[in-house]
């Protein structure tokens, strides 16, 4: 079982507000009366109809007594709501009609005790000052729960009046289809009485059908307000009917006599239908019955306003994310995008930066030759600094490497996003996207480029960089070093004197002392260091030389197709970029759209 949700006037304004800033159109106005209605136990009828119609004479006649006067109208004409109600109610009903936005109302607190709860209002005529009134009932009507269309044989067909009523939003239950002056039909010699009935029957059944109330006839009704009884309806027949002979009237085989009956029993079921008071169960039923219905027209009416799936399919034929990245495959063709990341990444001293960094990484693993090789990490550091001063410094790259072809980034950001604007002429010229600016989109498109060919060389170094050598092999980078520094300046020529001084006979004597004396000498200590710094800077230079050649490998390894690999994740970087705004407005609409499309069918 279906529930009315009670905050559907509040989501209604605010989609409507919203559809209106989004697409440029006027908003709708709505109406907000059937969640106001629920404050309060009230049943509200209002009657509406042409000028003389009987809208007076129905409501004595369903009142039971004279509670309108000849002092409610100055003039023929219905100009201002008039409604008339048992004292009782007059706070809550003056309560309900303040939220008809200060619209003044003429109350009169002279109904019996019968119509208790009970509230009928007169309504300005359809005739009168047309385009006035019409708009007094609208605001009127918003706050009411049930409506009377009262008309006569004349104006049943009256289509300006059918378009008012379809514009009700009531449930078509609460919605009550009465034909007045049917003594005057009857008294007309065209037609027998029964023949009389059925047209009339059958043009209210149009007339009801045309205001989307099919299922309904049960709330249609004949009648005649101003004569209550049978016998007066025959005597207003024969007065009309002067000029013929009273036998041939009663000629009429009864024929007559059935019809006034059937209009007089028309009109007993429409005061049992009107002045029954209902339950307060089946008058808040009565009125959630009008909340959804007013949401489901009101939604409809908005759907049908603001047109926003044209919208979205034009959005879809025109700027869908597909075609945003056909035009960014026209102003920045994959040529382009692996050009410029080659030429960014093969710079000329790039692969001098990744052999000093890969040294410095690999001597950190030598402690002792650390001292002999940071002068040239000291020299590769001060050679990248100076190389940050000249940034023209890319293969091919001059002053931007970004500028190729003859063309600026600038202007290639700006092609594209007239591109796009163009596109979106054929969408709506009063939909404001916010497309970015282009020096945004250019700083982004430069920061991206700028990260992929970073992350790039990131990637193709890396394995170089984290290689580390094995337990043993930092065992060998710590005894060779000391080994070598140890054994030429002192361990080589100890031994050396030891192995002399033994030739005369083991033991040690004055002679073997002066020997290695002579042996650990500071020339021979210093020359034996100079060999050993000579065997380290072998060493140095062999650390130096694997960085070199792994990073001339990683230089290979970066031209081998990286930059085809990069391009098109770049190109589709930009599209999405340039896109959001588009893809963000499409997402807010179809959200909109979905919600009104489905109060349409749920309420």
């Amino acid at each position: 079982m279906q529930t009315t949700n009670h905050n559907i006037e509040d989501r209604l304004g605010r989609i409507n507000r919203r559809l209106s800033e989004l697409l440029g159109v006027d908003a709708v106005p709505l109406a907000v009366g059937g969640a106001r209605a629920l404050d309060d136990a009230l049943w509200i009828w209002g009657i509406v109809g042409g000028k003389e119609v009987g809208k007076s004479t129905l409501i004595n006649a369903l009142a039971g007594a004279e509670v309108v006067g000849g002092g409610d109208r100055l003039v023929e004409g219905t100009f201002e709501p008039a409604a008339y109600f048992h004292e009782g109610d007059e706070e809550g009903l003056r309560a309900r009609f303040g939220y008809a936005g200060g619209l003044a109302v003429r109350y009169h607190a002279d109904a019996p005790e019968s119509m208790r709860g009970l509230v009928l209002v007169d309504l300005p005529d359809f005739e009168s000052l047309f385009t006035e009134h019409v708009e007094r009932v609208r605001r009127v009507v918003e706050v009411l729960d049930g409506l009377i269309w009262l008309t006569t044989p004349k104006k049943v067909g009256d289509h300006r009046a059918i378009r008012e009523i379809q514009r009700v939003l009531k449930a078509r239950g609460n919605f009550v289809y009465v034909v007045n002056k049917m003594d005057w039909l009857l008294g007309q010699n065209d037609r027998s009485p029964a023949e009389a009935l059925e047209r009339m029957s059958a043009a209210l059944r149009n007339q009801m059908a045309e205001c989307d109330a099919r299922g309904n006839s049960h709330r249609s009704f004949m009648i005649s307000a101003k004569h209550r009884s049978a016998a007066s309806i025959l005597e207003a027949v024969s007065r009309s009917r002067a000029e013929k002979d009273v036998a041939e009237l009663n000629d009429a085989g009864g024929a007559l006599a059935a019809a006034a009956e059937r209009v007089v029993g028309d009109f007993e079921s429409l005061r049992q239908v009107l002045t029954t008071a209902p339950t307060a169960e089946a008058t808040a039923a009565n009125k959630r019955a009008n909340l959804a219905y007013q949401g489901r027209r009101q939604a409809r009416a908005l759907i049908d306003h603001y047109r926003a799936r044209d919208v979205l399919n034009r959005l879809d034929r025109n700027v869908s994310p597909e075609v945003i990245e056909e035009l960014v495959a026209e102003s920045f063709p994959q040529s382009y995008c692996v050009r410029l990341m080659r030429g960014l990444n093969y710079d000329r001293m790039l692969s001098a930066q990744w052999s000093s960094l890969l040294f410095r990484r690999r001597i950190g693993y030598w402690p002792l030759l650390g001292l002999i090789a940071w002068p040239l990490a000291l020299v590769g550091s001060l050679v990248d600094g100076l190389r940050s001063l000249f940034p023209g410094s890319a293969a091919g790259g001059g002053d931007d490497p970004f500028r190729l072809d003859g063309l600026s980034l600038e202007d290639r950001v700006e092609g594209l996003l007239a591109g796009v604007g163009a596109r979106l002429a054929y969408v709506s010229g009063q939909i404001e996207f916010g497309l970015p600016d282009a020096e945004v989109v250019t700083e982004r498109f430069r920061g991206d480029v700028r990260s992929l060919a970073d992350a790039q060389r990131a990637a193709v170094i890396e394995p170089y960089l984290g290689r580390r050598p094995s337990l043993i092999g930092r065992g060998l980078r710590w005894v060779v070093p000391l080994l070598v520094l140890a054994w030429f300046p002192i361990v080589q020529p100890l031994l050396a004197a030891v192995l002399e001084g033994a030739s005369g006979g083991f033991g040690f004597n004055v002679e073997t002392a002066a020997v290695l004396v002579q042996g650990l000498s500071g020339a021979n200590v210093l020359l034996g260091l100079g060999v050993s710094i000579l065997i380290l800077g072998g060493l140095v230079a062999a650390v130096y030389s694997g960085a070199v050649r792994d990073s001339f490998r990683a230089m290979d390894r970066l031209g081998d197709g990286s930059a085809e690999l990069v391009a098109g994740p770049l190109a589709r970087a930009l599209a999405d970029g340039v896109a959001r705004p588009i893809v963000d407005f499409r997402a807010e609409l179809n959200s909109l759209t979905g919600a009104l499309e489905r109060l349409a069918k749920e309420n």
